[in-house]
């Protein structure tokens, strides 16, 4: 069961953190995701900044402006084309400042009161994750069967112990975050488990936490194009850290730069 600690005990005032938010054309739903995490942070006067890294061209940037216009602590950075998830939080690196980073998907879909429930663990562990998969969330079937599928590929293949690597909510101590991140070549969804094999390089404590999940709806979702694409991804990551890796002949690490990696 997911430990949680009252907001009078646990020691956000003493720390400072940045909410790093990708949004790809979240026009319908970012709003009230930034009134939540703006209201939370706010009321209790933290010390707090929130990012949202945004692309597309929708309406998005015109709703985050609205929010940035109240709340001094929000802010966005944006790009027209669609570089990726990984691309988007990577745009952010430079401007992190804080001794902890939050990175939660703009759709809203799980608590962020019930995420900062579990913030004190970062006090012990280098790095939180937000697992999904539990008995307790209602999630289809199918999704469920690919990311179960996906995550034993990874294990056997990568040796990352997460269950759910995939997870859009995630919290770090920033430093350790950053070093990780930098050396994260892939700009799609792909990212989280680069990040998580970087991390495991450094050793560093990862703590996954079985959360609340409200299952959403994603037109943006496409199981057969996540799969290939994800699927690819996995198989380049592996052969570009193994001792085969000098054999592969350029043309291919160029193709799969210039063609594949976005996917």
């Amino acid at each position: 069961m997911r430990e949680t600690i009252s907001e009078e005990t646990t020691p956000l005032s003493q720390h400072t953190f940045t909410v790093v938010i990708p949004a790809y054309n979240e026009e319908e739903v970012i709003g009230k995701t930034l009134e939540e995490v703006s209201d939370f942070i706010s009321t209790r006067k933290l010390n707090w900044k929130v990012i949202v890294s945004i692309d597309g061209n929708d309406g998005t940037d015109r709703i985050v402006s609205s929010y940035s216009d109240i709340f001094p602590f929000v802010s966005m950075m944006k790009s027209n084309a669609r570089g990726g998830k990984g691309a988007a939080i990577k745009r952010v690196l430079n401007v992190i400042d804080s001794d902890y980073v939050i990175l939660m998907d703009a759709d809203g879909s799980m608590s962020f009161k019930d995420m900062v429930d579990s913030l004190h663990l970062l006090q012990e562990y280098d790095g939180i994750i937000f697992s999904r998969y539990n008995n307790g969330n209602s999630i289809p079937f199918t999704r469920r069967l690919l990311s179960g599928g996906f995550n034993i590929l990874v294990q056997a293949s990568l040796g990352i112990r997460v269950r759910d690597t995939q997870s859009g909510y995630k919290a770090f101590r920033s430093d350790e975050f950053i070093r990780a991140m930098r050396k994260v070549g892939s700009t799609n969804t792909f990212f989280d488990v680069a990040l998580l094999f970087f991390m495991r390089q450094e050793k560093a404590r990862i703590r996954e936490v079985e959360s609340h999940y409200n299952h959403r709806d994603e037109s943006k979702f496409h199981p057969i194009g996540e799969v290939i694409g994800q699927g690819v991804s996995l198989a380049a990551f592996r052969v570009r850290h193994s001792r085969f890796y000098r054999h592969v002949p350029k043309s291919m690490v160029n193709l799969y730069y210039r063609k594949m990696r976005w996917i």
